[in-house]
């Protein structure tokens, strides 16, 4: 079989580059261009995509947070006052294998890491026994690069504009080298972007109308250090340390003002500002023994820390409102993990351990006109132990078929102000065949879990002050939240071009119990809008994916195309009501389709994506709220051309279709008559960027 030599390679590799160069060089199981990772995700027993090489960068995406929200299926959870990528539902993101800091109220720990980072990123559509049981969705793991046996150092400076005339500059720089049996790897990376957007909302109830117009005015900065170090005293032995520190500060500043009753003379004004400050910090010690030429014992210590302070504020007139907010969060995860495999004939075992401890505050102080008005539980201590142990076996048959089965046992306790002790086992079964050499046959059936965060779970409210309304509700979690399960399926067809390229049609079933969704209510009592995360019912997704890359070397030299497809439809039952609709939120259609050309004689590279996210339509919850979107999309143009063999230089014009998000929901009273209606139409513009590369 194809597939089973990657195996003994990964063990042995540093044995052999050790004797023959005595240096560290991890190019022997590095998937570097996109014909290796094809060969890689062509042979791998579990199904995944792979995003490499210039895939990470072409299109000018700002972070890695930026990237997936590029991958169809994905779903990402972005920081306060953004939404996350349509997609399949909740999906875990891991760096290098291990779990991410989870996204706070206000920043996304992935919007700190540069696609210069990044050596390639794995898409894996279905949860297996090594990785976490909290997979609902897929796996998304960010290999971060790694350093090479020779020494390089590499800047790349971006200058650019939002909308024409708002400056956005970022900057990075690496270096990487070895000395002796020490290879280490230093980046920095450093951005100040901002964005200046415009917003117009327009409400209608039996009495009035009104219409606001909002101007925002955003900036973001962050400053992010890492450095990855690998020490290898012996052929056998190898020992590599993850550590990075970041800070981001936000700025956003919105003005406002309300037209009633299609005056031309606004009745009322509302400044807000809400300012952020936090800080993310990682880092890890993972140790690799090669016992015999079959046998790995690996171990890991890690620790995440995330801080966060904020303040928001708004100034409303001519009824004087001057309300406050102020918060703190602040998570802090330490774990071990200690893995053994071992290759025995026609299997390849893997089995492990893990155990973690994540402590998380939550802080608000609110004030009215001076007068504090917080509440004893806008104030939440929490605490999660979780242990982990799972078995997988990789197991050949013949030279055509691979099966993967696995199972993971999980256990947890929390104290949130209140208690609870879970624990579950999640089996996963792989198996690939090889129709022919350029044929794959996939399926996979896999138990996932999706555990409440524990900020879903905090009674902490994050107040949207003067701004609430039905789109911009209070938030806060819900102590009596219950995990989500799922059995999810998958089928899919792959076939492999002899010109390096891929065509695939796969299907997905998802079959989800205690399904959680964002549910908002109008509180009649305090006349505000309010958000917070509850089990809807039993829930279902299918689907369709559609994938093609492929060259157009026949027609045009240089020529090449990619496309994705997924089609997909959903809905939840309430185990209460009976009540059927589909999952809130979900588009029936996501697509995205580009062209390259490269001009070999001028070395010059050139393209165009367009991202497509379709429509949907929300009927009437147990609330009395229904809620549609309009399709959008988003064309990107780039151009790069290499000068010589040190510069490179690009230029993106980013969102060409200044796209804006049409959101119209509509509140009904007890009896289903229509009392309010509202929408929202959020304005884009273009970026316009360019950056010149330099590696020596």
């Amino acid at each position: 079989m194809i597939y089973r030599p990657m195996i003994p390679l990964i063990f042995l590799s540093l044995s052999s580059i050790y004797a023959q160069e005595n240096s560290i060089s991890l190019e022997a199981i590095q998937v570097e261009d996109h014909a290796i990772s094809l060969e890689d995700r062509k042979e791998n027993s579990i199904a995944k995509r792979i995003i490499g090489g210039e895939e990470l960068t072409q299109y000018g995406d700002l972070n890695a947070l930026e990237i997936l929200k590029r991958t169809p299926g994905v779903s990402i959870a972005d920081g306060k006052g953004k939404k996350s990528a349509p997609g399949k539902g909740y999906t875990v993101v891991l760096i290098d294998g291990d779990e991410t800091p989870s996204a706070t109220k206000r920043v996304n720990p992935l919007e700190q890491i540069s696609p210069d980072m990044i050596e390639r990123i794995e898409v894996m559509t279905n949860g297996s026994a090594e990785y976490t049981a909290e997979s609902m969705g897929g796996i998304v793991n960010i290999i971060l690069k790694k350093p090479k046996s020779q020494g390089a150092t590499t800047i790349k400076g971006v200058v650019g504009t939002y909308g024409g005339n708002v400056p956005m500059d970022s900057l990075f720089a690496q270096r990487e080298g070895k000395r002796g049996n020490l290879a280490y790897l230093i980046n920095m990376s450093a951005a100040d972007n901002r964005q200046l957007d415009t917003t117009s909302t327009y409400k209608q109830s039996a009495l009035s109308t009104s219409e606001d117009l909002r101007e925002s005015a955003a900036r973001y900065q962050n400053f992010n250090l890492s450095t990855k170090l690998i020490f290898a005293p012996s052929s056998k032995d190898k020992y590599t340390y993850n550590g990075a520190i970041g800070f981001n500060n936000t700025n956003q500043t919105i003005d406002s003002k309300t037209y009633l009753n299609g005056l031309i003379t606004s009745n009322s004004q509302l400044s807000s500002n809400d300012q952020s400050k936090g800080m993310m910090m990682w880092s890890g010690l993972k140790g690799e023994h090669h016992l015999s030429g079959s046998e790995l014992l690996e171990w890991k210590v890690k620790f995440h820390q995330n801080d966060n302070n904020g303040e928001n504020s708004s100034l409303s007139s001519p009824t004087i409102n001057d309300q406050r907010q102020k918060d703190y969060s602040f998570t802090r995860m330490i774990g071990i993990e200690g893995i053994y495999s071992r290759l025995a004939g026609e299997h390849f075992y893997k089995t492990g351990v893990e155990l973690k401890q994540i402590s998380q505050r939550d802080e608000v102080q609110r004030s009215l006109n001076g007068v504090d008005t917080t509440n004893p539980t806008d104030n939440v201590h929490m605490r999660e132990n979780k242990g982990a142990i799972y078995v997988q076996d990789e197991i050949s048959f013949g030279e055509t078929t691979v099966v993967t089965p696995g199972v993971r046992y999980e256990a947890l306790s929390r104290d949130y102000g209140a208690a609870s002790n879970i624990n579950y086992f999640a089996p996963s079964l792989h198996i690939l065949t090889h129709l022919t050499p350029n044929d794959n046959l996939r399926a996979s059936v896999a138990k996932t879990i999706r555990l409440p965060r524990l900020d879903q779970l905090s009674s902490s409210v994050d107040s949207s002050l003067d701004r609430n309304d039905v789109h911009h509700p209070d938030m806060t979690g819900n102590p009596n939240l219950s995990e989500e399960k799922a059995l999810s399926y998958e089928l899919r067809l792959e076939h492999y071009f002899g010109d390096k390229g891929i065509a695939s049609l796969g299907g997905f079933y998802r079959n989800i119990d205690g399904k959680i969704e964002n549910i908002t209510k109008y509180n009649t009592t305090t006349a505000r809008y309010v958000q917070s995360p509850e089990n809807a019912g039993v829930g279902n997704l299918w689907g369709l994916e559609l994938e093609l890359k492929k060259s157009l070397n026949a027609y045009v030299e240089g020529l090449g195309l990619f496309s994705n497809m997924t089609l997909q439809d959903s809905s939840v039952t309430n185990s209460v009501s009976g009540l059927k609709r589909p999952i809130k939120q979900t588009s029936n259609v996501l697509a995205n389709i580009g062209v390259d050309h490269t001009l070999k004689a001028y070395r010059i590279t050139y393209g165009v994506a367009y991202r497509y996210v379709g429509a949907y339509n929300d009927p009437i919850d147990e609330n009395g709220i229904s809620q549609s979107q309009k399709a959008y999309d988003t064309l990107d143009l780039y151009a790069s051309k290499r000068l010589d063999n040190t510069f490179k230089f690009q230029v993106n014009l980013k969102n060409i279709t200044r796209n804006t998000i049409d959101t119209t929901s509509n509140l009904y009273d007890t009896a289903g008559i229509l009392t309010n209606t509202q929408l929202d139409k959020e304005h884009s513009k273009p970026q316009i960027l360019l950056s010149l590369e330099g590696k020596w």
